[in-house]
């Protein structure tokens, strides 16, 4: 699909002359060669502004690139493609896909003991279930770190090993 002059500049499609102008100025002055000392993506992104201003400016132009642009949606519309899936959804899935990594998949019904499998884990131990290796990996992990002190100025510091029991 080509570049879309419209969002290029920022401004909607049913958007005025005057305001195509004014958001064409802002970008003009912001991507000028002469205020980027020799930025060659400042000077493509100049090149491109002032082209989509061009186009946008020229009435007869303008309703050519809106044809055209109208054209280019529908093909793309008509083109099969994966289903547009909600930021919410993906977010979602991720926080359950990294979950599901840390702490083992909880959607199947066998991950989850039911009431006679934990009273029958504890009548024979004495206790629910003996905790995994992770377990005692991440304690002795937690032991072996220096633990951080707020010192009087403020800031968080790493207490010394030899200072660790005075504090």
């Amino acid at each position: 699909m080509a570049l879309n002059y419209y969002r290029l500049l920022g401004v909607p499609p049913d958007t005025g002359q005057r305001r195509i102008k004014s958001a064409y100025r802002s970008l003009a002055k912001r991507f000028h060669p002469d205020r980027n000392s020799g930025s060659e993506t400042a000077a493509e992104l100049f090149r491109q502004v002032n082209h989509a201003y061009r186009v946008l400016s020229n009435p007869q132009l303008r309703a050519h690139y809106d044809l055209k642009l109208s054209r280019e949606e529908n093909q793309s519309a008509t083109t099969t493609k994966a289903p547009q899936r909600d930021p919410q959804q993906k977010f979602n899935n991720f926080v359950k896909s990294l979950l599901d990594a840390l702490f083992g998949s909880m959607d199947a019904q066998t991950d989850l003991p039911t009431k006679k499998q934990h009273q029958r884990a504890k009548n024979k131990t004495g206790k629910v279930g003996k905790p995994a290796f992770n377990f005692h990996y991440n304690l002795a992990m937690e032991k072996n770190k220096t633990p951080y002190v707020r010192d009087k100025d403020g800031i968080i510091r790493k207490v010394p090993r030899q200072n660790q029991g005075r504090q």
